[in-house]
């Protein structure tokens, strides 16, 4: 899927899939964001994919409903419905849920990652447990044309964590790609 975009693609992780519904955070650094997702998805999971847009960005590009993609919109009253349905998609573990706790945007260089705190509902109406996976992507040219892409994986224990929690360990694992990517040049 990316690779013909990008001079090397890499995908580095020690996942192993429970079995149980995925939900994947990640750094939102560009409008590849939801592509890679289902790029990791075929590569590693095989899931239904499910990804929460804005509303707004959704509605510029209706066509990613056919994907999969369904839409929040932040500071309404049918955010609390998102979150209640991102809950449900999550009790089928046929279900793999993308979602970008930094809520827009922002630069590669923008760090450390700020979350936004209303999607951390999710974890209240769950029923049953899930896997959650941190996604960090990476860019690089080094010396070539096109850019190396590099995505790094970490399986993350959630269970009694608060949003401020995850959002450290979130940045940690940011920092630790960050030290891995200097090692390649």
């Amino acid at each position: 899927m990316p690779k013909k975009d990008f001079s090397q693609v890499g995908l580095h992780h020690q996942l192993v899939d429970r079995g149980l519904p995925i939900l994947m955070l990640g750094n939102h650094t560009s409008w590849w964001d939801g592509f890679l997702a289902q790029y990791i998805n075929l590569e590693l999971f095989n899931r239904k994919l499910h990804i929460m847009m804005l509303e707004d960005q959704l509605e510029k590009r209706m066509f990613l409903n056919k994907t999969g993609a369904y839409s929040i919109k932040k500071g309404s009253r049918s955010a609390i419905e998102s979150l209640h349905y991102t809950s449900g998609l999550l009790s089928d573990p046929g279900n793999l849920v993308i979602l970008f706790p930094q809520g827009k945007i922002h630069s590669i260089m923008d760090h450390p990652v700020t979350f936004e705190s209303g999607w951390y509902r999710i974890f209240r109406d769950l029923d049953q447990p899930i896997q959650v996976v941190f996604y960090i992507t990476l860019f690089d040219f080094f010396s070539s044309r096109k850019p190396e892409l590099h995505i790094y994986l970490y399986d993350y224990s959630y269970r009694g964590k608060s949003l401020e929690e995850m959002q450290s360990d979130f940045n940690r694992c940011l920092e630790a790609s960050i030290t891995k990517q200097k090692s390649r040049a």
